[in-house]
Parts: structure tokens; C-alpha cells; sequence
């Protein structure tokens, strides 16, 4: 992952559920031209911290031992907006896992109130993927495991 839009994750249940918080700080960069005088955290970067507690949830699913991509946006609906300084819980669940892929149900709530949902699919890169790539673990490197406390190991 080359941004980070988690701050940490509360909970991994593999193969089954995670839970993750993030605060959107009041000076991130994104935030100056989205609105101008009324920031709010646009949708898209919602998603990515969804994509990606989803994605710490897969990857723990296969030891982190495959790079999972998000392949698919298959809904997603957000009902407020999101301000900066609010405390963000993102919730992610296996809803059907494969050995090419995965789809997984994700939420985000504020303060007890459901932001948005989506349903994402993911691809599980092989190792034949993996060497037309030229790379290795660009997805889960060490500094991500390390940063979230996380073992690759059953």
C-alpha cells in the first residue's frame, strides 16, 4: 500500500471479519480544494480505507503470502458526509472467498451512525502473477504488517 487511509486495526478474525479506525486530520492535503471553506472527505477515499481493512482481512486470510488487488467496486451508497476530525470505524466482511478471489461486505459508522457500505471484489495474485510483475509483496511489505501489528504467520 503506498497511502495509508487507516489508522489502525482493532480486530482480525481470519478468514471471517475486521475492524479498523481512522480520523481524518483537519490539514490533510485532499482536503483543501474539496470543498473550499467546507472540507469534507470525498467518497472515493472512503472506499480505499474500506479497500483496504478489506484487504488486510484477505491478505491474513492467505498468510500474506498473496497480493490482493481490488478488482471490483460491486455497490456502494454513502448516506452523510464525512468532516474532518471525525472518528471512523471501518468494518469489513468475508462474504465469499475463493482461492482466485474474494468478495467482501464493508461499512463505515461515525459516532454510532452508518456513513456508507459497499460490496468489494478482490483478485489473489499468484506467483505467475507475481513474477510478470517483477515484484513481491508490493502490497503487504513489512512496513505495513509492522505498522499495524500484524503476524504472517497462522
Amino acid at each position: 500500500m503506498r497511502w495509508i487511509h487507516i489508522d489502525d486495526i482493532l480486530e482480525l478474525r481470519e478468514g471471517e471479519f475486521a475492524k479498523a479506525v481512522r480520523t481524518i486530520p483537519s490539514d490533510a492535503d485532499f482536503l483543501q480544494d474539496h470543498y473550499p471553506g467546507f472540507p469534507v472527505v470525498p467518497q472515493s477515499l472512503l472506499i480505499e480505507s474500506m479497500a483496504q481493512t478489506a484487504g488486510i482481512l484477505l491478505g491474513k486470510s492467505f498468510h500474506f503470502t498473496r497480493d490482493v488487488i481490488l478488482a471490483k467496486i460491486d455497490n456502494a451508497e454513502f448516506f452523510t458526509i464525512t468532516k474532518p476530525g471525525e472518528l471512523l470505524l471501518i468494518e469489513a466482511r468475508m462474504a465469499e472467498l475463493r482461492d482466485e478471489g474474494a468478495r467482501l461486505e464493508c461499512r463505515i459508522t461515525c459516532d454510532g451512525k452508518e456513513v456508507g457500505r459497499s460490496s468489494l471484489v478482490f483478485a489473489l495474485l499468484g506467483d505467475q502473477d507475481m513474477a510478470k510483475l517483477g515484484a513481491r509483496n508490493f502490497v503487504f511489505h513489512e512496513g505495513v504488517l509492522e505498522r499495524f501489528r500484524i503476524r504472517s504467520d497462522p
